[in-house]
């Protein structure tokens, strides 16, 4: 499955340069053959362009046979779709795609789905976004939280603390992956050099090149508010030798700034293109390079691709380690990961001793089409060990890119596959936890992700809140931008505690539960409430005891405390809680349907196959110190009192059954309700199906309170706590955090 990030890498990141003789192509495109008809041989031409991954080629093609033709094939509307998607012209791939998907009932691929819902993402019709995820295996939360304006508007609840500005070094070409290390910004681009040897086909750039520039000579773009740009939304195809003259790129294009203003000419006219200098030391390597990382030894880490094709033409990435010096990049060699006949690894992140690295790799068996791996050495002078996954809590069955590690100790990369706000977002966790396979990545909020493809975050010990991120929020074009923290202006440095809420039960997170942080130093109690992720931090500014509780309507509680140690800090700090809040779910007033717990027509005997379900419902009265009731259910065949009497006799029998395997009959109650509760519309005289009756014929369990004293405080209306608020403890119970006291 490949997104938008996907051609960063194939195109603009490495991953595919063709070695098609380029003249030939020139000569299959331009040939005439007299005897075909001229739209048949315009469909050929772009069949071929498009078999041989010349999609920028083929999309001028499908198009000028598309004018010609009223009824145009799926399979020349699929291919032309695909055309756009990976040269990421995304307005042209969602018109192309509303063409090949007109109704309903047509077969969508679970690739064609997931590319459909980030183009509504993109242009933020988050409904449609959702509605097209649905169905698609891994990405359930996704469309979930497509769906949910709270939660969409949760993702730009800082967006005040940070402040985004547009760099001099931007041009009309890509920049990304920007990268601080010896009071230089490093970076990637294919802007146009001295030879215009392009990376032939895929949509025409340029090949990937590393560059920089001192840090003192960057600084962001002013923008004129009193003027605006119109967006070029299309490239003016014409058929020509000259294969520049279709490429997207190959001219510049006035753009305009995600704020609706104009950037200053010098990004518009190109001429910014002398802004830095190349990395020298890469002369020797055909193809591209880019993505860098550097450690204190100033040992160089970067993406190339190797210098062979395979029997497909594909020339794939490898990671490669250099010594940097201001003269360029010397003892060039492969770093000993990848495969050059089957996968890609790419996007290295190194820390500062140079003894452990990150990457993204293609592997086979990864959770999704790429994935986030680490190696570790003792010191600079040993062998990397072999690639490991990061587990479940990083990789998605999407793809996770462009890994950075800051100097704080957290792991930033970005995902596709996690929840947010469209295309590829950025996401950070302590490297601790990603190691331990535990925790879940935070989200960062708008305007660092946006509805485009956001990554490549970077930032230094000597730029402190301040980096540097790619986005190509831009017209659809990678540029870097700076950011810094705002907050840091207006609030001193904090300490927050961190946990999670989670199902007792399944283990799943619990979003919206309230949890209460009583400071005894302070004697007042803060009050936060968990997210998508279960996730919850409260600030803590003294070293003091803590109790913290959490509440949720359709949970029992759960409460620990614990000490915590206030040391400020340059920066803010986390403390992680000593465990998650485990809520149970077995609450008074919880009703759970038993599965396949049904009965013959006119019976009310345990059928074999319900006695294993059954025994389920022992284990779970045997281990949870719950009283239940048992409600019975018929269809609606015979009379009301004929079914009263048949649900009375099957609930009976399903009481009898958990007495016979040990549960005292004290705790057991049961009801019986005929017909008079259906699930569906087989109400009297109505047909159906006896699959249809057979969902009626059903026996629910309710809680109806517990064999010990359980204090579940109900009558507090958490409705009126809101996150981050800080109260008096007066205000809830008196005994409202005594159960939590060790």
């Amino acid at each position: 499955m490949k997104h938008s990030y996907i051609i960063k890498i194939i195109l603009a990141l490495l991953l595919s340069v063709f070695t098609i003789n380029q003249e030939v192509l020139k000569a299959e495109l331009n040939s005439e053959n007299k005897s075909d008809n001229n739209n048949n041989l315009t469909l050929k031409k772009a069949t071929f362009a498009y078999q041989n991954f010349d999609f920028s080629i083929a999309a001028v093609y499908y198009e000028d046979f598309m004018k010609n033709h009223s009824n145009i094939s799926n399979e020349v509307l699929s291919k032309l779709a695909d055309c756009y998607w990976q040269m990421r012209a995304y307005r042209d791939a969602l018109r192309v795609y509303n063409l090949l998907y007109r109704t309903e009932n047509q077969e969508v691929s679970m690739q064609d789905k997931i590319r459909i819902s980030e183009l509504y993402a993109r242009i933020g019709q988050y409904t449609s976004a959702s509605n097209w995820l649905n169905g698609v295996a891994g990405y359930s939360l996704k469309a979930k939280i497509y769906n949910e304006k709270e939660s969409l508007d949760a993702m730009k609840k800082d967006s005040l603390n940070w402040k985004l500005g547009f760099l001099n070094i931007n041009t009309s070409y890509r920049e990304f992956s920007p990268f601080v290390a010896n009071s230089t910004l490093f970076f990637s681009s294919n802007k146009q050099l001295t030879t215009r040897t392009k990376a032939f086909g895929w949509d025409g750039d340029n090949f990937v090149r590393l560059w920089q520039i001192p840090l003192k000579d960057v600084y962001n773009i002013p923008q004129n508010r009193g003027k605006e740009t119109i967006i070029v939304d299309k490239v003016k195809y014409k058929k020509s030798n000259n294969l520049a003259g279709i490429y997207e790129c190959s001219d510049t294009k006035p753009m305009k700034s995600a704020f609706g203003l104009l950037i200053n000419d010098q990004y518009l006219n190109g001429a910014s293109n002398s802004i830095g200098n190349i990395v020298r030391g890469f002369e020797k390597i055909s193809g591209n390079t880019g993505t860098v990382s550097i450690d204190k030894n100033n040992h160089f880490y970067f993406s190339a691709n190797y210098g062979k094709a395979d029997n497909h033409g594909n020339v794939r990435i490898c990671l490669m380690e250099g010594v940097y010096s201001q003269s360029g990049v010397t003892s060039v060699h492969k770093l000993p990961f990848g495969d050059a006949k089957s996968y890609n690894v790419m996007h290295p992140a190194i820390n500062k001793e140079g003894t452990f690295i990150v990457c993204s790799s293609n592997k086979t068996n990864g959770l999704g089409a790429y994935d986030l791996y680490y190696s570790k050495r003792s010191d600079i002078h040993q062998p990397w060990d072999s690639l490991k996954a990061f587990g479940a809590n990083i990789n998605t069955i999407g793809n996770e890119v462009f890994p950075g590690i800051s100097t704080n100790g957290y792991l930033y990369f970005s995902s596709d596959g996690r929840p947010g706000l469209g295309g590829l977002d950025i996401f950070r966790i302590t490297l601790s936890d990603a190691l331990a396979g535990q925790g879940t990545p935070e989200h960062l909020s708008y305007p660092i992700n946006s509805s485009s493809d956001d990554f490549g975050w970077s930032q230094s010990d000597s730029l402190g809140i301040k980096g540097f991120i790619t986005s190509d929020r831009l017209n659809d074009n990678d540029n870097i931008y700076s950011f810094s923290d705002e907050s840091a202006l207006r609030f001193p440095r904090r300490s927050f505690i961190e946990g999670y809420v989670i199902e007792k039960q399944s283990g799943l997170p619990i979003s919206g539960a309230t949890i209460f942080m009583y400071n005894v130093k302070e004697n007042s109690v803060y009050v936060a409430k968990s997210d998508n992720y279960g996730k919850y931090h409260i600030p803590v500014l003294n070293t003091t005891e803590i109790v913290i509780k959490a509440v949720h309507n359709k949970y029992l509680n759960d409460c620990l405390s614990s000490q915590i140690t206030y040391e400020p800090q340059p920066t803010d700090t986390i403390q992680h809680a000593p465990r998650a809040l485990l809520l149970d779910k077995f609450k008074v007033g919880f009703v759970w349907n038993l599965n396949n717990i049904h009965y013959y027509f006119d019976k009310w005997n345990i059928r074999q196959d319900a006695m294993p379900i059954l025994d389920s419902l022992v284990k779970i009265l045997n281990e949870q110190p719950i009283n239940v009731e048992l409600a019975s259910h018929t269809d609606s065949r015979g009379s009301s009192e004929y079914n009263i009497l048949l649900s009375k006799r099957r609930a009976e029998s399903t009481v009898a059954y958990l007495i016979q395997h040990g549960i005292d009959p004290k705790r057991i109650t049961s009801k019986y309700f005929g017909k008079s509760k259906l699930l569906n519309r087989c109400n009297d005289n109505v047909p159906c199906t006896e699959a249809e009756h057979e969902a009626n014929r059903r026996t629910e369990v309710k809680v109806t309170g517990y064999t010990t004293p359980i204090n579940i405080h109900e009558n507090i209306e958490l409705e009126q706590f809101r996150d981050g608020d800080k109260i008096d403890k007066k205000i809830l119970p008196a005994d409202f955090f005594m159960e939590c006291i060790k």
